[in-house]
């Protein structure tokens, strides 16, 4: 066995492909599940109501035995099976971009939190735009408020106020206004939706709520879980009515999704880390689905993180060097997979980690900063839906690793029939 587990030194370079800015999707269609679906995977085919499934036409690039299906999203209801267990991510997007000015100069920066420091959210660690203008010692001022007549006083209890905590980390410190029962609402009501970076136009009113997934209900993530984006109500709904089971786990998803590889190799990128909680009802929900031979499909790559986490915790557990976090490289220790010479399998590690979260009062809290390329062994999830994703990014690696590497293929039949891509763009659902 390794004593020093290494993420495979894939060359980031063979993850690029040509996206022009004509494919990316600057606006989301309406309604949300009438974007496209590409369904890849020998699972393919559409559902005819009498326990048999019409196979797909076979795509030449694809292979032989690998079929694709191009469908409306509301056709996910013709593709799944009764049984088949699908699991939400339901994180809360926050309006993240607080734009500031500072008191006394009138400068303009922004600040995009990041991650809480404290309980009551006011402490962050943030990203500060013209940052050379937010000296040690200033304040802003985020509101709606004349900065020539206003002095720093109780007068401005109207507006939000900025301060540095550690600007050498990167913290601020936000001062709540008058009229506001806490930090989570002053959020709410003067910061702006943090759509992503590659996103050029300007905020418009439906942002607010289309860059929020039905199933969002623990605000913390800085950016959405946008293969969930294409669910609407009615959609879900009917699902429910075929004998699909929904599960919830949370993973607050952080900027550092949108961090590009720099690097090379992927063993030389510094995976970003994600706070996440599981319920022991979810643990308890997944193993059934799983003894019950069913299908477990992640909505998205955020619950993909979770769910494919989850073995490393549970052998982390039973191994007792379990502290709250899952790192880049578990997937590839196989230190972590042995107890006193023996292989901990998927059942006993799910097992470990059922009990530990029942003593731990139900819930898990943990961070997970685990990197999936190729080389990485799935154990939990069978299926996945998520959207197209950036070149030479860490969420394209994880699709090309789930796919068999290949993902070129899948994306050369996107880039040809149409699809659009990134965050509001259209959707896959890809079969292991």
């Amino acid at each position: 066995m390794s004593d020093l587990p290494k993420v495979p030194a894939l060359k980031v370079a063979d993850f690029d492909y040509d996206l022009p800015t004509s494919r990316i999707a600057f606006e989301a269609v309406e309604p949300r599940d009438a974007s496209k679906l590409l369904v890849y995977g020998s699972e393919g085919g559409v559902d005819l109501g009498d326990g048999h499934r019409e196979k797909v036409d076979v795509v030449d690039e694809i292979g032989p035995k690998k079929g694709v299906l191009d469908l409306r999203f509301s056709g996910l209801l013709d593709v799944l099976d009764d049984g088949d267990f699908l699991v939400a991510n339901d994180t809360k997007v926050i309006p993240a971009r607080l734009h500031g000015k500072v008191v006394g100069g009138g400068q303009a920066v922004e600040v995009f939190l990041l991650n809480p420091l404290n309980p009551e959210w006011s402490l962050w660690e943030a990203m500060v735009g013209n940052r050379r203008k937010f000296k040690e010692g200033a304040c802003l001022a985020v509101g709606d408020v004349d900065l020539e007549k206003e002095a720093l006083g109780d007068e401005m209890g109207g507006v939000l106020k900025i301060e540095w905590h550690d600007r050498e980390k990167n913290q601020v410190r936000l001062i709540l206004p008058e009229g506001f029962a806490g930090f989570v609402d002053a959020i709410e009501h003067f910061g702006k939706v943090p759509l992503p970076p590659y996103i050029e136009r300007e905020l418009n009113v439906d942002d607010k709520d289309r860059y929020q997934a039905i199933f969002a209900q623990n605000a913390g993530a800085v950016a959405a879980p946008t293969a969930s984006l294409h669910f609407t109500d009615r959609l879900k709904e009917a699902l429910l009515l075929k004998g699909v089971g929904f599960g919830y786990l949370t993973l607050h998803v952080g900027a550092g999704t949108f961090k590009p590889m720099t690097s090379e190799l992927a063993s030389d990128h510094e995976m970003h880390s994600e706070r996440f909680e599981i319920t022991v009802g979810m643990l308890d929900a997944l193993i059934l689905a799983m003894e019950s031979g069913k299908r477990v499909v992640s909505i998205g790559t955020t619950v993909m993180r979770v769910l494919e986490s989850i073995y490393y915790i549970g052998c982390r557990m039973k191994l007792g060097i379990w502290e709250g976090r899952v790192n880049s490289t578990d997937g590839y220790d196989e230190n972590l997979t042995f107890f006193d010479g023996e292989r901990i399998e998927l059942a006993e590690a799910m097992r470990v980690l059922r009990k530990e979260v029942s003593d731990l009062g139900g819930v898990l809290r943990g961070e997970t900063q685990i990197f999936i390329v190729e080389g990485f062994e799935f154990r939990v999830v069978d299926g996945l839906i998520t959207n197209f994703h950036q070149p030479k990014s860490t969420l394209l690696m994880l699709v090309s690793a789930f796919c068999g590497g290949r993902w070129r293929d899948i994306y050369k039949h996107a880039m040809g029939n149409g699809y659009r891509f990134l965050s509001y763009g259209d959707g896959s659902l890809l079969w292991r």
